[in-house]
């Protein structure tokens, strides 16, 4: 992981063989939110997804929600973005990437998954 990415906390989770790597980061724009995701996609070429969500202030200083499931049939992703907001988390971005592991999930324990990963990381700003 690199170092200039400004995450603060990562969690992995393993169910049947999947695996997850959460990833708590400070973004300060739309500009920083996009570059951690490039840099994600670069460093993690061989995963399946890479879910996100942000919140940080435009450039004209409005808060602004972003989210993105990725193509996964969940929406843990616009759920936690919510969760933020409701929480005042300006400035903050949960990035989940996902290797398959040859097993699918369902999209009720994926949505459970993805959900419990991103308000396990927003638990560690508190």
């Amino acid at each position: 992981m690199s170092k200039n990415m400004n995450c603060l906390h990562t969690e992995e989770y393993t169910e049947k063989r999947s695996r997850f790597i959460a990833l708590l980061c400070g973004v300060e724009s739309e500009m920083a939110f996009k570059e951690i995701y490039q840099r994600l996609l670069e460093e993690h070429a061989k995963a399946r997804h890479i879910l996100r969500c942000g919140y940080f202030l435009n450039g004209f200083g409005v808060p602004t929600l972003t989210s993105s499931e990725d193509k996964e049939p969940v929406s843990s992703m616009k759920r936690l973005s919510s969760l933020m907001e409701r929480k005042k988390t300006i400035g903050y971005a949960v990035f989940i990437v996902r290797y398959f592991g040859g097993t699918k999930l369902g999209a009720s324990h994926l949505d459970r998954i993805y959900f419990a990963l991103g308000t396990d990381l927003l638990k560690q700003l508190s």
